[in-house]
């Protein structure tokens, strides 16, 4: 490593960038990441819309007892139940594919909780008004309640992007030789028993860095606002 705080070399760095990508597997790693990520972000958006849906505007029988379980999977340790969920996914033959790792990352308590602030906040008139004209419950939710919880689901996508896009236990258990998620090939680097140069693991890092520092940039204002609004009530 050079003692040097400023770089002298753009192209070095470029190259030791190229390297990272071509030499290290990089790219797959981004690519494989970057698929089950957006995978598992459109089911949870369709699931836990729905569960928000159905938890705001409607009675049925166990309602209470079934929301009590859902928000207190929240205080679940995922080693208590990674096991089970393992065996779950090698059993339906997903092991080592993009949907076994996106499966159990679409399900998500707190993308509930964050959706249905949003939801207690629609007037229920537009519902009523929606199901006077003959609107059916999935019309009702698609071209009503959908549109209007956006800060909500914006909320909800960029915070699934981080955890997915972060999550080291479950996808290095699923994954095996067809799969490569980035937070594994970051942990290859940084193993004594598989050298790579320095620079090289430095370009690594900064290139599983950027997709999600550029997604909280750019969708900041709205996980601001989101938070702010799923907590404040009057």
């Amino acid at each position: 490593m050079t003692k040097t705080i400023f770089p002298n070399s753009i192209s070095n760095g470029i190259s030791k960038l190229y390297t990272a990508m071509t030499t290290v597997n990089m790219s797959k790693a981004t690519l494989d990441t970057l698929s089950y990520t957006l995978i598992s972000i459109i089911g949870m958006l369709l699931i836990c819309s729905l569960a928000a849906y159905e938890f705001t505007f409607f009675k049925f029988p166990l309602k209470k007892l079934l929301f009590s379980l859902v928000m207190g999977s929240m205080m679940l340790p995922f080693v208590l139940y990674v096991i089970p969920l393992y065996r779950f996914v090698y059993n339906l033959g997903l092991s080592d594919t993009i949907i076994g790792i996106a499966l159990p990352l679409m399900v998500s308590p707190l993308s509930v909780f964050i959706m249905m602030q949003f939801c207690e906040d629609l007037p229920v008139s537009f519902i009523e008004a929606a199901s006077i004209d003959g609107a059916g419950h999935f019309t009702i939710f698609a071209k009503i309640v959908f549109p209007l919880m956006r800060n909500g689901l914006i909320t909800a996508t960029v915070l699934m992007f981080l955890h997915a896009w972060g999550a080291f236990l479950w996808p290095a258990l699923v994954a095996g030789s067809n799969v490569l998620p980035v937070s594994k090939m970051i942990s290859n680097l940084l193993s004594p028993n598989f050298y790579v140069d320095a620079r090289v693991k430095m370009g690594a890092m900064l290139i599983a860095m950027v997709p999600p520092l550029v997604i909280y940039l750019v969708f900041q204002r709205y996980v601001i606002q989101g938070m702010a609004m799923s907590g404040i009530k009057g």
